[in-house]
């Protein structure tokens, strides 16, 4: 795409109503329908040639196929030793394109928040984080450390809840930025197990005075440092939802629980235009856990039928009574 001097992003992959474009390491979203009709013009040619999956351009008549993409013969190789695949090779690859030998995988970074893999080999010492998780250098870039930075995306996410009728929470929060360890030791303390990236732990407090009874909340929200953007805005948006049924008392099994605030992380990631944004709504899509993916799925089939305001309606009868 060009303002007709020179380019301004390359793009990158088609969807369906949506394109992405590339600026430098960053791929963008953006509905089609927002562009003029020499960009239509130019997506429709686009798509008409299919592309390789690792350099992205033109294939020519000589290629190899590895899962839903093709490859340019140069481009069909493992990125932990640079060598091309021969026939009854076993590979891995990932979905951004990348191949690496099953045999190399030792020699190979698999990115704990976008599934990247990248050569152990020159990746740079920040690359791999205090707590021993890694990061491809693209999700290491957009990491977020800083607990300001942190409250400047809950921010931006207790808005998009708030459109669907999430209110903001009653009690105070008080946001942690944690290590997996810590995490992982606040989860077992609750009695709460997984390979989670958030957790939400509420207070309640009651007092009663002259036969009249008031309620508070306070809660504590855990959350990994060194998450990119996109995939913090999730978890911010999975704990809110979280602290949105622990102040109205609902109960309900995990599937349902967790379905639920997953439709929260949905609903916030919609509206990021970042392809991680669009890899982690896959993620969920295809997540075989019973409650973070497939309660997902059935919650989203429900809310599709009911909308939003019978959705949240139903969820508020599950609350326990006093």
């Amino acid at each position: 795409m060009n303002d007709g001097r020179r380019a301004l992003a390359e793009l990158a992959h088609v969807e369906g109503e949506y394109l992405f474009l590339r600026f430098g390491p960053i791929e963008r979203r953006y509905q089609l329908k927002n562009f003029s009709e020499e960009d239509h013009e130019y997506v429709r040619n686009w798509s008409t040639k299919a592309r390789c999956g690792a350099c992205n351009q033109p294939l020519t008549t000589r290629t190899k196929k590895a899962g839903r993409k093709s490859y340019h013969l140069a481009c069909f190789r493992c990125v932990a030793c640079g060598k091309g695949f021969r026939g009854g090779d076993r590979f891995q690859i990932d979905q951004w394109g990348n191949l690496g030998h099953v045999e190399h995988l030792a020699q190979l970074f698999d990115c704990d928040s976008c599934g990247r893999l990248f050569p152990r080999k020159g990746a740079s010492r920040n690359q791999v984080l205090p707590d021993s998780r890694v990061a491809c250098k693209q999700c290491r870039d957009d990491a977020v450390f800083d607990l300001e930075e942190l409250k400047s995306i809950r921010n931006e996410t207790t808005l998009i809840l708030k459109e669907v009728g999430i209110s903001p929470p009653e009690g105070a929060i008080e946001w942690k930025l944690v290590s997996r360890r810590e995490l992982d030791n606040e989860a077992k303390r609750i009695h709460v197990g997984g390979n989670l990236k958030g957790l939400t732990v509420t207070q309640l407090r009651r007092v009663t005075s002259k036969s009249e009874t008031t309620t508070s909340f306070s809660h504590k929200v855990y959350v990994l440092f060194g998450l990119p953007k996109s995939e913090l805005r999730s978890v911010i948006s999975h704990e809110l939802m979280h602290v949105w049924l622990n102040e109205r008392g609902v109960e309900a099994p995990a599937d349902v629980i967790e379905g639920f605030c997953n439709l929260g992380s949905d609903q916030v990631l919609r509206q990021d235009p970042s392809r991680l944004a669009w890899i982690l709504i896959g993620n969920m899509q295809t997540n075989p856990s019973p409650s973070y993916g497939a309660g997902y799925r059935k919650m989203m089939a429900h809310l599709q039928k009911t909308g939003w305001p019978r959705m949240l309606a139903e969820m508020k009868a599950r609350a326990k009574k006093p």
